[in-house]
């Protein structure tokens, strides 16, 4: 029997700890004596009532070991500072040293943390305490999404009662129907979630890694980008010159450098069907570069800037600004809704995917966020695209696939919630909308423009 009805889109997730160990965020400490000197204390003031003397001051279980206070279990800590505020005299708390090495200039450890619980849990992270950090920074950091539950009402989110969608076509999309090519016109292609997975960074890939990441992105339905010209349905091959000919069967999706001569028109002679993409390096001709393309007859663009997420100009830009500007040049030209754009680089956790859509992009690829989620480690900066940082660790690669697994189904859930909040139901309709947005940069030179700053 066939089901019949349409199934909400949801990846499931399954719980996948950490194959390694990770430092412990916290350093907890007790001055022993005077630890001592309390309990000692205690034991008389309540006459050694035992329930009392040793209880346990930490909800958490920082202090539930054989020892208590004596010696924390460092790694349950979640910094939320009673211990210290109950008994400044004798409780520590500090970031430790190991933490504060993790990641690199872009990469903090908050971010690494991020990154390793929702590979391990599946779960949104929830901070109980607040948020403590900035307000306002650079690159998407400097970007606000508009979520006024007062002129758009939610939608529920992740548990709602009405379906948001999240799928996303990937071609080109025609503005007339010409009769005498219906056979070589292609289809665009859906993928449920407005993610794929790049290309990975140079020194990440081995046997085990290249399989979770293949497997993961089948599981979730989505396209994996790999140099290596393989032909599995999830996979979106990079292929220069030389690969075209091995190709027996026409491929439904390809990517190609735009940047190679004469490359675009021999795909569009033998491969008439297949949906092309150009992949290009952000720059300051990047918008002409892609209108061409478009005149040219390219499907969509895949335009990424380094691992930090900044472009190669001569004067960086942060790809937020890259992408708003090309998005707007195509739709100053008119053919904006014709190709699919892709953005990658610096695109390293789950708010930056509906900031990414806002600035101009259909769809993101991630690229270092997939080696951190499998605990690579880091050695150095992870910016260089020819030469990352990342070094892989051997993994189990059914393990690979379900920490892969549980990010993206983590991403989507944030992704939900954020749509809900701005009470769409498509995440089409959030492509190029800056009006869902604001800019940090441009409400400071509203608030303070014209305003003498003393020196």
């Amino acid at each position: 029997m066939q089901e019949t009805g349409y199934r909400r889109f949801k990846i499931e997730s399954k719980p996948a700890p950490h194959a390694y160990p990770i430092p412990n965020k916290f350093d907890v400490s007790a001055r022993k004596v005077r630890l001592a000197g309390m309990l000692l204390h205690e034991a008389f003031e309540y006459k050694f009532k035992k329930e009392v003397v040793l209880s346990r001051p930490c909800i958490y279980g920082v202090f539930g070991g054989r020892f208590g206070g004596f010696k924390p279990i460092k790694q349950k800590c979640v910094g939320c500072m009673r211990c210290v505020q109950e008994y400044p005299h004798i409780m520590r708390v500090k970031p430790s040293d190991e933490y504060k090495r993790l990641g690199d200039s872009f990469w903090t450890p908050e971010m690494v943390y991020t990154i390793w619980n929702e590979a391990a849990t599946g779960k949104i992270p929830v901070k109980g305490m607040g948020y403590k950090g900035a307000f306002g920074g650079e690159g998407f950091d400097g970007i606000w999404t508009d979520m006024s539950e007062i002129v758009r009402p939610t939608r529920d989110g992740v548990y709602g009662r009405e379906y948001i969608s999240t799928s996303v076509d990937i071609g080109r999309k025609p503005v007339h129907v010409n009769f005498e090519k219906l056979d070589h016109t292609p289809t665009t292609l859906e993928v449920p979630v407005p993610i794929i997975l790049d290309e990975l960074p140079a020194g990440t890939e081995s046997d085990d890694v290249s399989i979770a990441v293949d497997r993961a992105a089948e599981q979730v339905g989505t396209l994996r980008v790999t140099g290596k010209g393989d032909h599995s349905q999830a996979n979106l091959p990079i292929v220069d010159e030389k690969q075209i000919g091995e190709y027996k069967q026409t491929p439904r999706i390809l990517e190609f450098d735009a940047q190679e001569q004469g490359l675009l028109d021999k795909l569009l002679s033998d491969f008439g069907s297949t949906i092309l993409i150009g992949r290009l390096p952000l720059k300051e001709d990047t918008s002409s570069m892609v209108s061409e393309l478009v005149h040219r007859g390219v499907h969509g663009v895949h335009l990424y800037a380094d691992y930090h997420g900044w472009d190669y100009s001569k004067e960086p830009r942060h790809i937020s600004a890259a992408l708003k500007d090309t998005h707007q040049q195509l739709v100053r030209e008119g053919v904006r809704d014709q190709i699919t754009i892709i953005a990658s680089g610096g695109i390293t956790l789950a708010e930056h995917v509906p900031k990414a859509i806002i600035c101009g992009a259909d769809l993101v690829g991630i690229d270092t966020t997939v080696p951190v989620a499998l605990q690579s480690e880091f050695h150095g900066e992870t910016q260089n695209r020819e030469n990352c940082g990342l070094k892989p660790r051997k993994i189990d690669p059914a393990w690979g696939t379900q920490r892969l697994v549980n990010l993206m189904s983590v991403w989507h859930d944030q992704l939900i919630e954020i749509l809900s909040a701005m009470g769409m139901r498509d995440v089409r309709r959030l492509r190029g909308d800056i009006g869902r947005s604001m800019m940090d940069s441009e409400l400071r030179e509203q608030s303070f423009k014209g305003i003498a700053w003393a020196a």
